[in-house]
């Protein structure tokens, strides 16, 4: 028999911080931490608002990360610090651990423009040999210093994952096609248990002008700025962290004791082949990734009772993902409740899905679902409507979740959550 896939343990670090209690208690009370950017302020950022790890935090992180930090970009720095927590929520010790892996999405990287700035010749061309001259003076942050794998790389090693080891750049959709990669390795034998999620931050001058640039961004600035499923909506706004998760095999799990949180019952993958920079109007990758990982999980849509939406707060993406939504869930989609987090922290991006997938894991182990921040009831969308969950925190028995994330390029990825019963006893292994 193909072996269940729990989870006993979760790390996150976002811009509520880097304590998962915390973080929920935030999240659940509906108060953004999005905000006009303190880091690039005096370099006027091409967006209004962004949703930044707290500055004490970053160094606290950088702290904690040891005498590399200084030359360490930021995403790396986040998802260690993630896989860290989500390894001491679950109760593991150090490494080395043979049968144990990791798969971590990040963003793909880029080039920073202080580099540029920095070999610039009076008449404008680049001095590309002063790359080669002073390596140590290339920002830590570039895409030269350090590439889309570095960190799944660093969480492996500085964890002891001998297993398998993958990164995943798959853009908004990464870390739940990550998640789902990693639930593949444990059935398929080849790992006990598996670090996996993302890490991403893009909250720098030239990231957040791409989101301009695709007319993507919100045009509000402040606590309110994003605003998903409304009429009122302008756009994302992006944001930076990590989301880390302890997957590991039911049998193991249960052999040492570990608390377990649910388990991960299936997972759907999908590409709309559309356009680049636009979902299917009809949301046909995401009923597709849906379907598939109901289909993964043998669970009908009438078991269940809440959908974590990818809900970015832009014109084209709400309408399509809520098109899907009904598509999937038919005339029970009404009663389906739909909450969406990027309101909160900002759009994490490659490390988006996986803290998502954190919030449904507590919504379905504690029975507990947060509102979409920023949406007021007689301000949703007509093209968006469903049971969104508005204003306060919501008491409901939560059966089995879907979690969602749809990307940019048309990447779909949907990860099925179900409440946890334990085997009866006697029963087959």
């Amino acid at each position: 028999m193909t072996p269940r896939v729990v989870v006993t343990g979760l790390g996150i670090v976002t811009p509520f911080g880097c304590d998962l209690e915390t973080v929920w208690r935030a999240w659940l009370a509906g108060e953004p931490a999005v905000a006009p950017s303190r880091r690039f302020a005096a370099e006027k950022p091409p967006t209004k608002s962004v949703g930044e790890v707290p500055e004490a935090d970053v160094e606290a992180l950088r702290a904690e990360f040891g005498a590399d930090a200084a030359t360490t970009d930021l995403r790396t720095l986040y998802g260690v610090a993630a896989a860290r927590r989500a390894l001491a929520h679950a109760g593991l010790p150090a490494g080395p651990h043979a049968r144990a892996g990791a798969v971590v999405a990040s963003g793909p990287g880029a080039h920073r423009l202080e580099d540029f700035v920095r070999a610039a010749r009076p008449d404008g061309s680049i001095d590309l040999g002063a790359f080669a001259r002073d390596p140590s003076a290339v920002h830590p942050g570039s895409l030269w210093r350090s590439p889309a794998d570095r960190p799944a790389t660093e969480v492996a090693r500085r964890c002891g994952l001998r297993g398998p080891v993958h990164c995943v750049t798959t853009a908004c959709a990464a870390s739940l096609q990550a998640i789902g990669s990693a639930v593949r390795e444990i059935r398929a034998g080849r790992a006990d248990w598996m670090l996996a999620g993302g890490a991403d931050a893009m909250v720098d001058p030239m990231g957040l002008v791409f989101f301009v640039l695709l007319n993507a961004a919100a045009t509000e600035a402040g606590a309110h700025a994003c605003r998903p499923f409304s009429r009122r909506r302008t756009g994302m706004v992006t944001g930076e962290g990590a989301g880390l998760a302890v997957l590991e095999r039911e049998d193991h799990a249960r052999a040492r004791g570990a608390t377990i949180l649910c388990e991960v019952a299936g997972y759907g993958s999908s590409l709309d082949a559309f356009r680049v920079t636009a979902p299917h109007p009809e949301g046909r990758g995401a009923i597709q990734a849906m379907s598939r990982a109901l289909a993964d999980g043998a669970t009908s849509p009438d078991e269940v009772d809440l959908v974590s939406a990818h809900a970015t707060g832009t014109k084209l993406n709400d309408p399509a993902e809520a098109k899907a939504v009904r598509a999937v869930f038919g005339e029970r989609a009404d009663r389906v409740a739909v909450t969406s987090g990027k309101s909160t922290m900002g759009h994490l991006l490659a490390a988006a899905g996986a803290v998502a997938f954190a919030g449904a894991v507590l919504a379905v182990a504690r029975d507990e679902v947060p509102p979409t921040a920023n949406l007021r009831p007689e301000e949703v969308d007509p093209a968006c409507a469903l049971d969104h969950v508005t204003g306060a925190p919501r008491r409901m028995p939560v059966r089995a979740a879907l979690v969602n994330a749809l990307a940019f390029g048309g990447h779909n990825a949907t990860i099925l959550l179900r409440k946890y019963a334990a085997p009866a006893a006697g029963a087959a292994p």
